[in-house]
């Protein structure tokens, strides 16, 4: 029997951080950002940022994908 290829199916886990539909001007300036310590720029401050450019982002998601430990390939 062929082996059925089922992989629509499958979940998949994305960054919602890398994964944003930025602009290269927006995700340029959110990279830097993000390799500012959290004392100079917290991650509330991005979230802000980033929803004054029409984006949600959740608090978790921010610290974790700072910290590298989110689930960007």
């Amino acid at each position: 029997m062929a082996e059925v290829d089922v992989s629509e199916f499958l979940s998949q886990k994305r960054c919602s951080i890398a994964n944003l539909s930025l602009s290269d001007e927006q995700r340029t300036k959110l990279n830097v950002a993000l390799s500012y310590p959290q004392s100079e720029i917290p991650n509330i401050k991005i979230q802000q940022v980033l929803q004054d450019w029409g984006f949600i982002a959740k608090k978790t998601s921010l610290s974790e994908h700072r910290r590298g430990v989110c689930c960007c390939d």
